[in-house]
């Protein structure tokens, strides 16, 4: 048994109405004057937090499949995690010393329940993660191989635990009975010593993520008939999420036959389904048995999408054995190279084609040769006032950060408003009438 939750358990996780998780590093936690740059500089606080947000941000690359009556595949998004502000976030981070962890995470505020036949679900829409600086950076204590592994899986880790997930198999956990903790395959796990611990997102991770957010219910699962047990009850196990259920009859229940596999597991075999994805590439299990891929076997993607209507395309993937088709909204992140000013931009299907011009990131340009990288397509712009006929140093628009629109249309970013401008909304103004800001 690598996961159990009984109904005497009380299970916690952030709320299903949270889609977008919004960090903040806040200075320092209530009532301390413990700072991130306290014990080290600002460039390796700030190198620290870099990898934490990103370790988290595994999680954005995370998808749970499931499929509808006719055999048509749902991708569900686990979560969004995006930075905050101080005003406006629901996760706060906060710098301490000297703990016996390395970092650890605790829900804030009041909780909605749900309350069923098996479990007790408390929504937190609220969450705070300490990290334990020491455990960040090299010194007498921990080497660089320590601290790599560290940064790598702690952020990931920990936002399990805000998306409902136990550490798997510690000491007071499924009853483990020895100081010899295992399962170290998982996010989740607790294997010994901690550079046998996984620093991927597993399937069995996400299996557990899909239940707390409703992506697996008792409505999903996809049964197989494991016979009749000692118990005198037939044993059925959804070969989804391995969930079990013991029955007196199942007369009322469709299922396949639990080991029709024959331990086939190579993907040609047509025993395997797609389950979840990591990145862009797809977890497989087992049609027939609990079988699950090795991170290390998981499939690269290979897509083919057509239009299917104004607002979706239809996706099949090709990969021989583990055939799917899904449909998803038009996501128009397709860049072609125009000219040196501009790119098209439309959906992989062909769908909302524009011309736009090129966008550069201020922090890119090279400083002694003026070229930078198109942030869409990736054409090396070239600055240079003479390409332009001497007109690239006229600004005709600006940001209240500081980017600009050059007279030949070639945006240029600075960090503040990135995130912005792709999602649209940047507002530029005129250089004599720029708002004043507060």
């Amino acid at each position: 048994m690598w996961y159990a939750l009984d109904r005497y358990s009380e299970c916690y996780h952030i709320s299903h109405d949270e889609f977008t998780i919004k960090y903040y590093f806040a200075d320092a936690d209530e009532g301390s004057t413990y700072t991130w740059n306290t014990d080290v500089s600002t460039i390796v606080a700030q190198e620290i937090k870099y990898r934490y947000a990103k370790s988290m941000k595994k999680w954005n690359d995370v998808y749970f499949y499931s499929y509808n009556s006719d055999g048509t595949l749902v991708k569900n998004k686990v979560i969004n995690i995006v930075e905050g502000t101080e005003l406006d976030h629901n996760l706060t981070i906060y710098p301490v010393e000297g703990k016996n962890y390395i970092a650890e995470t605790r829900r804030v505020g009041d909780s909605s329940v749900i309350e069923n036949s098996t479990i007790i679900h408390s929504h937190y829409s609220e969450w705070e993660m300490r990290i334990n600086i020491g455990c960040f950076y090299v010194h007498d204590s921990y080497d660089e191989a320590y601290i790599n592994l560290v940064k790598e899986r702690t952020g990931a880790h920990e936002l399990g635990h805000v998306l409902g997930l136990r550490d798997v198999d510690s000491n007071n956990l499924c009853n483990a009975n020895t100081v010899t903790q295992h399962h170290h395959e998982l996010l989740m796990g607790y294997g010994s010593p901690l550079v046998d611990r996984s620093v991927n997102i597993t399937y069995k991770d996400i299996a557990g993520v899909a239940i707390t957010r409703g992506f697996h219910t008792d409505n999903d699962h996809k049964w197989l008939n494991c016979g009749i047990q000692s118990n005198g009850k037939y044993k059925l196990l959804c070969s989804i999420c391995n969930g079990v259920k013991y029955l007196d009859d199942i007369d009322a229940y469709t299922y396949d036959t639990y080991n029709a596999c024959s331990s086939n597991h190579t993907i040609s075999s047509g025993n395997m389904m797609a389950v979840a994805s990591f990145e862009n590439q797809d977890y497989y299990k087992c049609k027939y048995c609990r079988y699950v891929a090795p991170f290390s076997n998981i499939v690269a993607q290979n897509y083919s999408k057509s239009t299917f209507s104004s607002d979706f395309h239809k996706c099949i993937n090709n990969v021989e054995g583990l055939e799917y088709t899904f449909y998803e909204e038009h996501t128009c992140d397709t860049y072609v190279y125009l000219n040196n000013l501009s790119h098209r931009k439309s959906c992989a299907c062909g769908v909302g084609a524009t011309v736009e011009s090129h966008y550069i990131f201020v922090g890119d340009i090279d400083s002694g040769s003026s070229y930078a990288p198109c942030m869409g397509c990736g054409y090396l712009v070239d600055l240079r006032d003479d390409y332009y006929n001497s007109i690239m140093s006229i600004i005709t628009q600006v940001s209240t950060n500081g980017s600009y629109i050059l007279s030949n249309g070639i945006v240029v970013l600075v960090v503040e408003d990135v995130q912005a401008y792709l999602d649209g909304i940047l507002k530029f103004y005129r250089p004599d009438n720029v708002p004043a800001t507060q």
